[in-house]
C-alpha cells in the first residue's frame, strides 16, 4: 500500500513534515525545584494543506477523506518532502538509503542495534528512520550513530514502542511511514473558486 500523499500524486500539497508532540507536566517539589513528568507517550502528528484545487480534485480528495469516518479507520502516511538521510538527499546518491536494515535488538530503551545496511550508508543526527513489524510502524529521529560496514548502533528519539522494538523488525531509511488517524473535525475547506483543503493526522498503533 502506497502511503499518503503519494496515493494522490496529481493533487499537490505544500511541504508537510512530521512533528513530535510530547505531553509533559511540571509541579514544584520544594526548595525551588520543579519536577517534570511525561504523562503520555510521545506522538507524531502531521498537517497537510493543498494548493488551490479544481472542483474535480476537491471531490476526489473529499471522497478519499470520507473513508476514515472521523478517525475510526487509519491509513499509512509519510512526509511529502525529501525524506531520506541528509547525506543521501541527492537522488544520485540515494541508493545506500534505499536498502533497509534489520533490527537486532534495543538497549537502554532507545539504542538500536541494526545490521544488514549498505556499507555506504551515512547517518547523522536529525535523520528520520522507520521501524516496521507486521502491520505496525514506528518513526524515530537519529540522535547519535556509531559503527561502520553493515552494522550500526543508532540512538533515537522517541524510544521505540514494544510492538515494533523486536528483533527482526525492518529498519527503513527512505520515506518511513506511520499508521495514522484523522482527528475529529480536522478537515477544513476554504471558500472561493479554487478552494484549499487542510487536514491533519495523529499517530495510531494500527
Amino acid at each position: 500500500m502506497t502511503a499518503f500523499p503519494f496515493t494522490h500524486p496529481h493533487i499537490r500539497f505544500t511541504h508537510s513534515r512530521f512533528r513530535l508532540q510530547r505531553v509533559v507536566a511540571s509541579s514544584p517539589s520544594g526548595a525551588g525545584r520543579i519536577n517534570f513528568t511525561e504523562t503520555a507517550d510521545p506522538t507524531w502528528t502531521i498537517q497537510f494543506t493543498s494548493v488551490p484545487l479544481r472542483e474535480s480534485e476537491l471531490a476526489e480528495i473529499a471522497a478519499w477523506w470520507s473513508q476514515f469516518r472521523g478517525g475510526l479507520k487509519s491509513t499509512l502516511v509519510t512526509q511529502n518532502v525529501t525524506c531520506r538521510p541528509f547525506a543521501h538527499s541527492n537522488p544520485a546518491q540515494a541508493a545506500p538509503a534505499q536498502d533497509a536494515g534489520v533490527l537486532d535488538g534495543v538497549s537502554g530503551g532507545n539504542v538500536l542495534a541494526v545490521s544488514g545496511v549498505s556499507p555506504s550508508l551515512v547517518l547523522q543526527p536529525g535523520d528520520l528512520l522507520g521501524l516496521e513489524r507486521l502491520t505496525f510502524r514506528g518513526l524515530h529521529r537519529v540522535i547519535a550513530v556509531s559503527g561502520s560496514g553493515t552494522s550500526r548502533s543508532i540512538t533515537v528519539e522517541p524510544p521505540p514502542r514494544s510492538y515494533v522494538a523486536q528483533a527482526g523488525a525492518v529498519v527503513r531509511f527512505e520515506q518511513p511511514e506511520l499508521n495514522m488517524r484523522s482527528p475529529v473535525d480536522s478537515w477544513s475547506v476554504s471558500e472561493g473558486a479554487r478552494p484549499v483543503v487542510s487536514f491533519s493526522f495523529v499517530e495510531s498503533r494500527v
